[in-house]
């Protein structure tokens, strides 16, 4: 006899606040403390509209500042508009800026204001800089912030329940995770019925972290397409690692949107389908050994996105990480990298830190050393050649052996580097509990 589950009860606020928790301590788990926050929101995409609203629609919060978000006035009655990004910068009041654009301003300002001391919460966008994604997480060694990527998705009730399906082993051992979308061509490409590589990466960069979230900490990334980077029919990026099932992410062009994720056990195969974009999902499964009925919901994601937030700023170490928004930048990177080679790309995840840039410039530097020292070398033997007087051979060899010496010394500042922060634990494979 299959197996049944019952449906999620509707989330509450307390939800939000215990969901997080081993289930030993749930129990005891207390509402956020919460106190007067002052946000400030720099730029108008409109996926951040709900957490607006929730941030406004709490006594303890407000929108007090915008900058260049003229679309998202309307959820914040109470903020100013800020004629510059200096403003935002300058005002003490704030304490934390939603980032919502993907232009180098933005991003330069946010950054500035994170190592002001206030606390981010950036939504992942394709074109931002990853560069500046990665300062800032160099940010947080120095500064008592938080910084937190937003994932719509991942607050979800019915990816929640599917989450809880996969922890209790209901699924059996996963063998594969499969991600299908259809894209229509861009509002400003309707005369071409095809598909761009930048439109398909806003696609991939709104799906990685589901996979990532359900699946594993994907490192090998293979891409196949049909057409150009101009004229995409589909294209299909498999995604794999040594202890984790594969991922395959796939999108095509049609007429109509579409999107569905299935995750297929030993025991049973769930489906989830419908559209991310406004929250309305449907989860099913159906298998020899578990099934469980249709569910639909729609999800207003915002009060669930702030109580993460601010569970994140209690240093919840289960809410989304900073190096989650790092992770799928680099695997849309390299999806690039992998059409270009014809080949599949592996990722070496390292954590940034001051230590770890420490590393990388003293490897650089002494390349370059090596290299200089053994054309100095052959400069000191053909002056040896050449008959030059002894003065002359001795300033010689100190040119040449002494910047080598002192790089040699200046390995002792190693040590003395701030330790990198513990890595990530290698991604596990779902499996069945019983």
């Amino acid at each position: 006899m299959c197996a049944k589950w019952s449906a999620v009860p509707p989330r509450t606020i307390d939800h939000y606040n215990t969901a997080a928790l081993p289930k030993s301590d749930a129990h005891t788990a207390r509402p956020i403390e919460s106190r007067v926050m002052n946000f400030a929101l720099l730029g108008d995409a409109p996926e951040v509209q709900p957490l607006l609203r929730a941030i406004c629609a709490t006594p303890d919060h407000q929108v007090t500042a915008l900058y260049k978000a003229n679309d998202s006035a309307g959820c914040c009655p109470a903020a100013v508009d800020c004629p510059s990004i200096q403003a935002v910068q300058q005002d003490a009041t704030i304490e934390a800026v939603i980032v919502a654009s993907e232009s180098d301003e933005v991003l330069k300002a946010a950054r500035e204001m994170a190592e002001a001391g206030k606390s981010l919460l950036v939504l992942p966008l394709y074109g931002q800089d990853l560069g500046v994604i990665y300062e800032l997480s160099l940010v947080t060694a120095d500064e008592p912030i938080t910084l937190f990527p937003i994932w719509p998705l991942r607050q979800h009730p019915l990816v929640v329940q599917l989450r809880q399906l996969l922890d209790d082993g209901e699924l059996g051992v996963v063998q594969y995770l499969e991600l299908n979308r259809t894209l229509v061509p861009a509002s400003d490409n309707k005369q071409s019925p095809f598909l761009t590589k930048s439109q398909v990466d806003r696609a991939f960069l709104a799906d990685i972290d589901l996979l990532r979230d359900l699946g594993g900490n994907y490192s090998l990334v293979t891409t196949l397409r049909t057409g150009t980077d101009e004229a995409l029919s589909s294209l299909t990026t498999t995604l794999a690692c040594d202890q984790a099932p594969q991922a395959t992410w796939m999108a095509k062009v049609d007429r109509e949107e579409s999107w569905q994720l299935k995750i297929a056990g030993m025991r049973s195969t769930a489906v989830l389908s419908g559209n991310p974009a406004d929250s309305s999902l449907t989860l099913q499964a159906d298998g020899p050994d578990f099934e469980l009925p249709q569910q639909t919901a729609v999800d207003d994601w915002g009060p669930a996105v702030l109580a993460s937030f601010l569970a994140a700023r209690d240093n919840d170490t289960s809410e989304p990480k900073w190096e989650a928004i790092q992770r799928g930048m680099e695997l849309m990177h390299a999806t690039d990298r992998s059409l270009r080679r014809k080949r599949t790309i592996e990722l070496f995840f390292e954590a940034h830190s001051e230590r770890s840039n420490f590393k990388t410039q003293m490897t650089a530097i002494g390349c370059c050393l090596i290299m200089l020292t053994l054309l100095g070398v052959i400069v000191v033997l053909v002056g040896g050649q050449a008959g030059l007087p002894p003065v002359v051979m001795s300033v010689l060899r100190v040119a040449v052996f002494a910047p080598l010496g002192i790089f040699l010394l200046l390995q002792a500042l190693y040590v003395l580097a701030k330790p990198a922060a513990p890595a990530r634990p290698a991604a596990t494979a779902r499996h069945d509990s019983s």
